[in-house]
C-alpha cells in the first residue's frame, strides 16, 4: 500500500490500494475514491457490556468503516494540521488522542486506553485513546503543527490535556492538577494537565482540537 500526503493548510492522505488490500478509519473522513474501492461497516465489539458503556460515555465509535482495494481512496480530517505516517512493527503499539487517527491498515489491531482523571469535582473525568498495535501502517492527523520528543526512561514531561497526540505504549500518562501559585487562591485556580514519563515516543500538537474546530466553524 502506498500513501501520498497532499496538501498543507487541510491535508489528505491518498492511499492506493492493491487488489484485496484494506485500510479502515472513522466515519466521515473519506473524501473521494475510485468506483472500485469496496466500503463496508466494520462493528467495533470489543469489551463486552463494559466496552459499550465505554463507548456511551467516552465518545469512542461503536463501528469503523473499511475500503478494500484495489484503487485510491483519500482521507481527512478537515481541519488545518499536519498529517503523519507510521509504520509499526510485529507487537508495537502506540495510543492515540480520540479523534486522530487518520486510518490504518487492515492487519492493525484496535483497541482503547483509558487515562484516569483528577477526581475532582468539576475537573478532567479521564479520557480514552485508541490503542493501536501492529504490524501494519497509521496515519494520525495532528491539529496546528507536530513535535516530536523521545523520552529516556524515567525522563519526564507536563503537557496540557489537549496537546497529546500519540505516545508508544511504554511512555505514562497521569492527570493531575497544576496550582497557580500557593494557598487556597492557588489551588482554587488550578488547571488540569499531564504528566508524561519515559521511555518512549511522544508526539504533541499545538493547536488544542476543540480550538481548531472553532477555527473551521
Amino acid at each position: 500500500m502506498k500513501i501520498d500526503v497532499q496538501g498543507d493548510y487541510i491535508p489528505i492522505a491518498l492511499a492506493q490500494l492493491a487488489p484485496g488490500e484494506e485500510i479502515y478509519c472513522e466515519s466521515g473522513l473519506d473524501v473521494y475514491m475510485d468506483p472500485t474501492i469496496r466500503p463496508q461497516v466494520r462493528a467495533l465489539t470489543q469489551g463486552g457490556v463494559s466496552g459499550v458503556v465505554r463507548r456511551m460515555m467516552g465518545g469512542i465509535p461503536f463501528h469503523m468503516l473499511t475500503f478494500t482495494g484495489p484503487g485510491w481512496v483519500a482521507f481527512s480530517r478537515f481541519r488545518p494540521g499536519e498529517v503523519r505516517v507510521l509504520e509499526l512493527s510485529p507487537n508495537e503499539t502506540v495510543d492515540v488522542a480520540e479523534h486522530s487517527l487518520l486510518l490504518a491498515t487492515g492487519s492493525v489491531r484496535y483497541d482503547v486506553q483509558y487515562v484516569g482523571g483528577t477526581g475532582r469535582v468539576g475537573r478532567m473525568m479521564g479520557f480514552f485513546l485508541d490503542r493501536l498495535t501492529g504490524p501494519g501502517t497509521i496515519a494520525v492527523h495532528g491539529h496546528g503543527n507536530i513535535l516530536a520528543f523521545t523520552l529516556q526512561p524515567g525522563e519526564t514531561m507536563q503537557i496540557d490535556h489537549g496537546a497529546l497526540l500519540l505516545k508508544d505504549a511504554s511512555v505514562q500518562v497521569q492527570s493531575f492538577n497544576q496550582p497557580l501559585g500557593g494557598g487556597l487562591a492557588g489551588h482554587a485556580m488550578s488547571f488540569e494537565a499531564l504528566h508524561v514519563q519515559g521511555p518512549g515516543r511522544v508526539l504533541l500538537q499545538t493547536l488544542d482540537p476543540t480550538q481548531a474546530m472553532a477555527t473551521t466553524k
